[in-house]
């Protein structure tokens, strides 16, 4: 690397990723599938394409696996889809958190960072006819990931992804 050069600085890059767990946070608590889709078109790269491997337990059991390339507007339409299904009331709980394992410069414009993302979710069941209670399915998601951030127009953006983790669900009355 160019010492002329400087490195995308590594704060810039916790700061961000740190800031990413916040606005989802409050992307979930405001409940506005518009917000969110404006968001993933803010903070993925153009061009970006996300590859994650997942194993799947449901109520402690193996329930599957899943293993998807997805590009941007891939994701912008699953955006869509989940603001459509979800509703506003559905989401009883939501949080996002990160560890940051190594980050790697590559310029003053792009850098691979390695993470850890938590993701923990609360479902609120809609009640059925006849039923006086509301179940809830519990998400928690942690991905082994790394990325590719780069900056265009000034501002960071998550560029080619590559993930392998586990979901566990986890239904309850």
């Amino acid at each position: 690397m160019d010492s002329a050069t400087p490195g995308l600085a590594k704060e810039d890059i916790r700061r961000y990723l740190h800031g990413i767990c916040e606005e989802a946070k409050d992307l979930m608590r405001a409940y506005d599938p518009q917000r969110m889709l404006d968001w993933t078109k803010t903070n993925i790269a153009d061009g970006a394409a996300f590859q994650a491997d997942i194993r799947i337990q449901k109520d402690g059991a193996h329930a599957g696996s899943v293993a998807v390339t997805l590009e941007k507007d891939d994701i912008l339409q699953l955006g869509g889809l989940f603001g459509t299904l979800a509703g506003k009331n559905s989401i009883a709980d939501y949080s996002l958190d990160i560890k940051i394992k190594d980050v790697i410069s590559h310029g003053a414009d792009a850098a691979t960072v390695k993470v850890t993302w938590h993701e923990h979710i609360v479902f609120q069941m809609p009640s059925g006819a006849g039923q006086d209670n509301n179940g809830r399915v519990t998400v928690d998601v942690k991905a082994d990931c790394c990325h590719l951030l780069l900056r265009e127009d000034g501002r960071l953006g998550i560029g080619l992804t590559l993930c392998s983790g586990e979901a566990r669900m986890l239904n309850s009355d």
